[in-house]
């Protein structure tokens, strides 16, 4: 651990306690079935499978807030 630190850590971090959590959740999988039972990530992989992060809807959504596109920024791949 480095000596000077933006935030001082927690107790629970200075313990080790959330680093067994952390090992435990991995273990059993919890994460792997958070990400189909949690709210928001159900919500996401709805509008995935809707194709609301496709590019032509993107550029819609970028072009109503006003960030028209350019010829470079259409054709780059993005993520």
């Amino acid at each position: 651990m480095k000596l000077l630190r933006y935030r001082k850590p927690s107790l629970k971090t200075l313990l080790g306690v959330t680093k067994v959590k952390r090992q435990v959740k991995r273990e059993l999988g919890i994460s792997q079935v958070q990400a189909w039972t949690k709210p928001s990530r159900v919500k996401q992989r709805a509008k995935y499978r809707l194709g609301l992060y496709s590019p032509a809807v993107r550029t819609v959504r970028q072009a109503s807030k006003g960030k028209v596109p350019t010829l470079f920024g259409l054709f780059a791949k993005k993520r």
